[in-house]
C-alpha cells in the first residue's frame, strides 16, 4: 500500500469495545460502541503505525463515492493491480461490481483482496470497503498465539492504560506468547519481563520477541513466586487467567490474592499494575485483602463475545509508608 500517498477521505476503524476514546490523531467526527469515525487528509503512515484499531473501512455512500475514494480517498492508495472481493449480502452487488471492474479495471479475487466491500450498517450508509493492509492482523504478520494468548489489540489497549515511560521496568506474571510485553517495548526502554507456568507458550513468546529483534527476560515459573527483587518493577500489566480456557474460579480463589501479594511486593512505590480478568468479583474481594495496594480505575472492555475488566492499581499510603 502507498502510505506516503496523500489522500482525502472518511475512514471507520472498529476497535475493541471500550477502548474508542484512546484513538487519538486523526480528526475524529464520530465515536460509537467500539468504533470510530475520523477525516483523513494526508498520508495514511500515521495511521498505520495506530496499533489500536481492529480494522479500517472507507464508507461509500454510492457509485460516485467509490470512484472518487478511487481517485484521490484512501482507495487510490492501494496498491495496483486491485484485487477486491465484495461480500454476501452485500446491497447492490451487482451495480457495485460494475464500477469495480468496468469503470475502474479492477479484478475479483475473493481469497487474497487488497479491499472487501460489505454492507454498511450505519444509517443512510450503503458499503464499507475494507483495507486489507490496514486490517490488525497485517500488523502481527508472524505473531505465534495460542488458544488463550492475550489478542495484540486487547494488549496495546492495556498497555496505554499503564502509561508506560521510556525507563520504565515491565512485567509480565502470565506473559504466555508475550504480546503484552512486545506490545509495550516501543514505549518502555527498561528491562522486560515475563513469566510463565507453560514451557509451550514460554517458547513461543521466545520465538516471537527474537522475530521481533528486542530482548526480553522470559522464564519458566509461577507468577507468584517470581525471583524479581523487591520494589524493582514500574509496571505490571498482565492478563489473569479468567477459569474458563485456562484454570478454574476454584483456581483463581487460590491464585489472585497471591498473585496480588507479589506484584504489591515487585512494585516501586510509584508503581502502577494493569490487571485484565472477567472474574471481576474475585479480583476485587482479593484486592481488598490486600493492604498495600487498591483499585484506582476500571474500564469495561467488549470483544469477540468476552467482556473483561481492565483494573488499574496503584500502591496504597500503608505500602508506602512500610517502605
Amino acid at each position: 500500500m502507498l502510505l506516503d500517498r496523500p489522500v482525502q477521505d472518511q475512514i471507520v476503524l472498529t476497535t475493541v469495545g471500550g477502548a474508542e476514546d484512546l484513538l487519538t490523531g486523526p480528526d475524529i467526527t464520530d465515536r460509537t460502541d467500539g468504533a470510530v469515525t475520523c477525516r483523513i487528509d494526508g498520508s495514511l503512515r500515521p495511521l498505520h503505525g495506530t496499533r489500536l484499531y481492529l480494522t479500517a473501512a472507507v464508507p461509500l455512500a454510492d457509485e460516485a463515492a467509490v470512484l472518487r475514494s478511487a481517485d484521490t480517498g484512501v482507495l487510490s492508495a492501494l496498491d495496483e493491480p486491485v484485487r477486491f472481493r465484495i461480500a454476501p449480502g452485500t446491497p447492490d452487488a451487482r451495480a457495485l461490481w460494475d464500477v469495480l471492474v468496468d469503470k475502474l479495471g479492477w479484478s475479483e479475487n475473493t481469497s487474497d483482496w487488497a479491499v472487501n466491500f460489505v454492507a454498511d450498517p450505519s444509517d443512510g450508509g450503503r458499503w464499507l470497503g475494507e483495507i486489507g493492509p490496514l486490517h490488525w492482523s497485517r500488523n502481527y504478520p508472524q505473531l505465534e498465539r495460542l488458544p488463550w494468548s492475550t489478542k495484540p489489540v486487547v494488549a496495546e489497549v492495556m498497555v496505554r492504560l499503564a502509561k508506560v515511560g521510556t525507563e520504565h521496568h515491565i512485567f509480565d506474571p502470565f506473559c504466555g506468547t508475550g504480546t503484552i510485553l512486545l506490545a509495550a517495548h516501543p514505549f518502555a526502554y527498561g528491562r522486560l519481563v515475563g513469566s510463565d507456568r507453560d514451557e509451550k507458550a514460554i517458547e513461543l513468546a521466545r520465538e516471537n520477541v527474537a522475530r521481533a529483534g528486542i530482548t526480553a527476560e522470559l522464564s519458566v515459573g509461577q507468577a507468584e513466586k517470581s525471583s524479581l527483587a523487591s520494589g524493582s518493577i514500574d509496571r505490571v500489566i498482565t492478563n489473569l487467567p479468567f477459569g474458563k480456557l485456562v484454570g478454574s474460579h476454584g483456581d483463581n480463589a487460590k491464585l489472585y490474592p497471591a498473585v496480588l501479594k507479589e506484584i504489591a511486593r515487585v512494585l516501586r512505590p510509584d508503581g502502577r499494575a494493569v490487571l485484565l480478568t472477567e472474574d471481576k468479583r474475585l479480583l476485587k474481594d482479593s484486592v481488598a485483602r490486600t493492604p498495600e495496594v487498591k483499585i484506582v480505575r476500571e474500564r469495561l472492555l467488549k470483544y469477540s463475545g468476552a467482556s473483561p475488566t481492565v483494573f488499574v492499581l496503584s500502591g496504597t499510603r500503608r505500602r508506602q509508608t512500610r517502605r
